[in-house]
């Protein structure tokens, strides 16, 4: 069952996902990769991006294979997770399995396969300061494994279209810390990419929908911080007497009401979202929506 969190990464990974759904900026963005490429046709790029088949923590994806000849995996992350090549590793081998159910290929053949040649990036949209690479056999065994697989890292504000989402991303988080309300974080986020040029057609070009999705974000950020103080709130004061398991549900339960009620009063979920962010179930928040109205 997707949980709050997912729900929240969704949202946060939106103007990625949409932005890469047009075909014309995965061509270019693999242009940028590879400059020498002239003769690139948008027909020669089939998307594979799996849709977090693979793990529930993998939602900024983009997986695509040009020309049958590459296979290019790209995953943006705002917060640097330590097991990144690893989670490539799964990647890449979920990819390759649906590769050969899709071009009737199976390794258990007598003849060999043939796959298309891997490239991995991952589009760092943080400020700690990462390396152009990492390596699977250096982060988890000290550079002694037979097994490899190298991942570039782009980090970097520049003209590039990863270049320019990383810009994106950093101008919003300087806009949610400066400001409380989700519109204003929103509207500014708009006007400085704009300004700067970072994504500046597909903002304009899309610019309510864009606007929608970094509000909805914010509301989500500030309501989740809310939940989780409650939560936390709610155990120290019911776990206080251990073995009180009674009072401590009871607890728990008061607690994921007055939040539920909290988060329908704000107005900016939907039941569905609120029953998986509080964990009550649907048919009692919107028992609570009705008494509400």
């Amino acid at each position: 069952m997707t949980n709050d969190i997912t729900v929240k990464r969704k949202s946060k990974d939106s103007v990625f996902v949409k932005f890469f759904s047009y075909i014309e900026n995965v061509k270019k963005l693999y242009e940028e990769f590879h400059p020498e490429i002239t003769d690139l046709k948008e027909e020669d790029i089939q998307v594979q991006t799996l849709d977090s088949a693979i793990v529930n923590t993998i939602y900024n994806d983009l997986g695509f294979i040009v020309k049958d000849r590459y296979v290019v995996l790209v995953e943006a992350q705002s917060t640097w997770n330590p097991n990144m090549a690893l989670r490539m590793l799964f990647y890449i081998s979920e990819t390759y399995r649906r590769y050969l159910v899709d071009t009737q290929q199976s390794e258990h053949s007598t003849t060999k396969v043939k796959l298309p040649k891997p490239e991995l990036y991952v589009i760092y949209t943080g400020e700690q300061e990462k390396p152009n690479e990492i390596s699977f056999s250096e982060e988890f065994f000290g550079g002694s494994s037979e097994i490899e697989l190298k991942i570039k890292v782009l980090s970097k504000v520049d003209t590039t279209l990863a270049g320019q989402y990383v810009g994106f991303c950093r101008v919003f988080d300087e806009q949610r810390k400066r400001y409380e309300n989700s519109i204003e974080v929103a509207i500014e986020t708009y006007r400085i990419c704009i300004e700067k040029g970072y994504l500046e057609e597909f903002m304009k070009n899309h610019e309510k929908e864009v606007i929608d999705m970094m509000a909805q974000l914010f509301d989500e950020e500030v309501m989740r911080k809310q939940y989780d103080i409650a939560s936390r709130r709610a155990e120290r004061e019911a776990g206080r007497l251990e073995g009180r398991s009674e009072g401590i549900n009871v607890g728990r339960m008061e607690t994921m009401i007055s939040t539920a009620k909290a988060l329908i009063n704000m107005g900016a979920m939907s039941l569905e979202n609120i029953s998986l962010a509080t964990g009550l179930p649907l048919e009692k928040v919107e028992e609570l929506s009705k008494m509400k109205s």
